[in-house]
């Protein structure tokens, strides 16, 4: 059993990168095989907006025009059994260096899949397996009952994750802020960051997860998210009526653009 850990924050040792640590310690002594790839450590480009992966028709994962870190890490990806995914809150969202992974992830890990609902649909290319998938977010300031106003980055990658990764979402974790003492000053507030202290909770619950993880993969039973799941069979049904007589396309006024004369030429 070959568990995952994707990294997104900046600084090796703080407390994203502890919460990490607690997972796979809580994942190795459920008997998993785990590791951690801290994307700070690899070269990963930006996103060119190529469309080579999106026009990939081929089996597996598909191809990138660039050349660094990232074919090495889709190649770990497709092996996993299971993958977590860290980061620190960002602007209530992930890091940088994750939502630039995600971007170059997205169209390699999976195709567009044809007609649903009259809309495009999505599909996985990495269906050799079922993965269990989770998160672990740690925020500087916001404290966890207040998480519903911090955390936009771990509702996107579970309403995604699973999707793209031909995965069931197992669990996730808020590390918010515990201090090493209460605020006492308006200096205090300004520098509350600097505060922030893990507690023995939050380390537990991080290795928590990782036991939760390798439970769950022996389990046999997970199930991987597509379109049809994630949509209840009576909405679908209504939808289809629907989009039958009221398509949710419209034709472009006019017509032409850019993108009217074929498909862009990949980059160098």
């Amino acid at each position: 059993m070959n568990i995952l850990v994707i990294n997104g924050a900046y600084r090796p040792a703080g407390t994203t990168a502890e919460l990490a640590q607690a997972f796979l310690e809580g994942a190795r002594s459920a008997g998993a095989e785990a590791d951690m790839i801290r994307l700070a450590d690899r070269t990963i480009g930006p996103c060119t907006d190529c469309l080579l992966c999106y026009r990939f028709e081929g089996e597996g994962a598909a191809p990138c025009s660039r050349r660094d870190d990232m074919d090495a890490i889709v190649a770990r990806i497709a092996e996993a059994d299971g993958i977590l995914f860290a980061s620190p809150v960002h602007n209530g969202f992930v890091s940088g260096r994750m939502t630039a992974f995600w971007e170059r992830l997205s169209w390699r890990a999976a195709r567009p899949g044809g007609r649903f609902l009259n809309c495009m649909s999505i599909r996985s290319r990495l269906t050799g397996k079922v993965r269990a998938l989770g998160a672990i977010v740690s925020a500087g300031g916001m404290p966890e009952r207040l998480r519903r106003f911090c955390d936009d980055g771990t509702d996107w990658l579970r309403g995604n994750a699973p999707l793209i990764l031909h995965g069931q979402w197992i669990g996730d974790l808020y590390a918010g802020a515990e201090l090493e003492r209460l605020p006492a000053c308006e200096a205090d507030w300004r520098r509350l960051y600097l505060l922030r202290r893990l507690s023995g909770r939050q380390r537990q619950r991080a290795r928590d997860l990782g036991g939760a993880m390798v439970r769950a993969l022996r389990s046999g039973r997970l199930h991987p998210v597509t379109m049809e799941s994630m949509v209840h069979p009576v909405v679908r049904w209504s939808l289809e009526r629907l989009f039958a007589f009221r398509s949710p396309y419209r034709l472009a006024a006019g017509g032409g653009g850019p993108e009217a004369d074929g498909p862009r030429p990949a980059a160098p």
